[in-house]
């Protein structure tokens, strides 16, 4: 049976390029990069001549790039790194949207219920944007954080981050932005979207899983986040993914190499696949993505259960047996058969949520694709 792979969000295939440049660090050079012999200190030296190669094509220094397992650490690290560091002190707010991903919401519950941070939940614009107007007047006094994702991972909407990041007094209130899918999706320079923390993860870039980066901005100081050891400059303990590091440096050089052939190819993709849903659906479609100000590769679609027929419940598994994989929402809930939460934050009802689709185009994706997503599309939904 033909299959597609339609989810690059959630997770894309590892280049083969990556996987034979980390092999030889699975097998040959096998060991810890903490040790003073022969076969060890070489590691340490593959370790920040990949923190110099990252900086470089982030556009910042070496030192403000800490290695970890994830986006998912990375959010933790960052955002509970900087609140213990207010513990007990009259700076305890924290601002954040009800669009973010799991990693910075539940993080950031986590430190309300347990340690009593007071927390501002913003909701989305019409469009599902987080705004600047909106952040900027849910500061008071003792706000000290404000996370806001700089694109959204089921909409692919890009928030006002740079504009909030403008606006700020950095000496008083810390910027977080989830920035895992905007990586080589769009220009991405941390220093000129003023952030004082960033997060990249390497298997949404053709990567290996379990590696990815946290940017912390020089001159801003958090708590240390895993204790046992002093890697990452006494910031992560534990022994280096070293293989791992060396995949992350490889999916970078690759988007160094071909970012702008990429943007033009998910550009492609998108224009094609609205004009297909458009000439054979018509107005039973309504976008969650936007065209303006949005990721280039996602396109995120309901159908309108008023003018079609969808079994909701086996939407995503019709699609699958007949060779399509893709996902509802995020790749963290796509498993439970609820509606996305990020869709009913944009007011969709639970029925249109379930009827609806998130693609996710990678660089191997093809017109010939999309056709034949769309005449699986005419099978499965029932005009009225």
């Amino acid at each position: 049976m033909r299959k597609i792979y339609f989810d690059n969000a959630a997770s894309t295939k590892i280049a083969k390029e990556v996987l034979d440049e980390m092999h030889p660090y699975l097998d040959e050079y096998y060991g810890n990069p903490s040790s003073v012999h022969e076969i060890g200190k070489p590691l340490k030296v593959i370790i920040e001549d990949s923190r110099d190669a990252i900086a470089d094509f982030l556009k910042v220094k070496p030192k403000e790039i800490f290695f970890t397992s994830g986006g998912t650490e990375s959010n933790n690290f960052s955002i509970k790194g900087l609140a213990f560091k207010y513990l007990g002190s009259d700076m305890n707010h924290i601002i954040t949207s009800s669009i973010e991903h799991p990693a910075v919401l539940e993080t950031i519950n986590y430190l309300k219920d347990k340690f009593g941070f007071e927390v501002t939940i913003l909701k989305p614009d019409s469009k599902g944007r987080i705004t600047k107007a909106n952040v900027l007047n849910a500061i008071r006094p003792e706000t000290f954080l404000i996370s806001i994702m700089h694109s959204n991972n089921e909409t692919g909407v890009i928030n006002e981050v740079q504009e909030i990041g403008e606006s700020i007094n950095h000496n008083e209130i810390k910027l977080h932005s989830d920035s895992v899918q905007s990586i080589g999706k769009t220009i991405f320079n941390p220093r000129e979207l003023k952030i004082d923390f960033a997060t990249l993860s390497a298997h949404k870039i053709y990567g290996p899983k379990g590696v990815g980066l946290l940017y912390v901005r020089d001159g801003v100081k958090i708590e240390k986040y895993i204790h046992g050891g002093g890697q990452e400059r006494n910031m992560r303990g534990g022994t280096e993914n070293v293989a791992g590091i060396v995949g992350l440096k490889k999916a970078i050089e690759l988007l160094q190499a071909n970012m702008q052939n990429d943007i033009e190819h998910y550009s492609k993709l998108n224009e094609y696949l609205r004009n297909e849903l458009n000439n054979s659906f018509g107005d039973s479609i309504i976008y969650n993505s936007q065209t303006e100000r949005a990721l280039p590769n996602i396109v995120n679609f309901s159908f309108d259960t008023n003018k079609v027929s969808v079994v909701e419940d086996m939407f995503l598994i019709q699609l699958d047996m007949k060779g399509i994989e893709t996902s509802g929402g995020s790749a963290c809930s796509s498993g439970s058969l609820k509606p996305s939460r990020i869709l009913l934050e944009l007011g969709r009802d639970e029925k249109t949520a379930m009827a609806s689709l998130r693609i996710s185009f990678g660089r191997e994706n093809k017109i010939e694709e999309i056709d034949y997503l769309i005449s699986k599309l005419k099978e499965i939904v029932k005009m009225k």
